[in-house]
């Protein structure tokens, strides 16, 4: 018999306005206006903040970085050794208009299981990094609790 749906377990809107609203707080920590975006374990948006005085266009590559972490289900910062070598793939990538492939962008994974996606744009990327792991941090000590 074939199997006709399939379930997808997924971030809540609560879940996903701390995971934010963390990596924004972050931001203003080391004093950069931050953009956060966080994504459904599909990549569909389900919140996305901008720090007044963010860069605009940085806020696109947050929501790139979200959407590839939680659909390649690996942190954005990886991209680079993983296309180590593979100049085709790497181009081909690099064209899709919802994809980034530079770090500030993290899967939520949940019992083991991605169920969404943050990414974090509108400082230098170590700096979206820490804020995007400051958004999981808080995540993690809400599920502790």
């Amino acid at each position: 018999m074939m199997i006709k749906t399939h379930t997808q377990i997924s971030l809540t809107l609560d879940a996903a306005l701390v995971i934010a609203n963390s990596a924004i707080n972050k931001g203003n920590e080391l004093g950069i206006k931050m953009n956060a975006v966080v994504v459904d374990a599909a990549g569909n948006r389900l919140v996305s903040l901008r720090e007044p005085g963010a860069p605009m266009p940085a806020l696109d590559f947050a929501e790139k970085k979200a959407y590839t972490a939680a659909n390649f289900k690996l942190p954005t910062e990886k991209w680079s050794d993983v296309l180590e070598g593979r100049p085709v793939v790497a181009n081909g990538l690099a064209q899709h208009e919802k994809v980034a492939l530079f770090g500030g962008g993290l899967p939520v994974i949940v019992e083991g299981v991605v169920v969404g996606a943050i990414g974090v744009s509108g400082g230098k990327v170590p700096d979206d990094i820490k804020c995007a792991e400051a958004g999981l941090d808080a995540l993690s000590l809400l599920i502790h609790d």
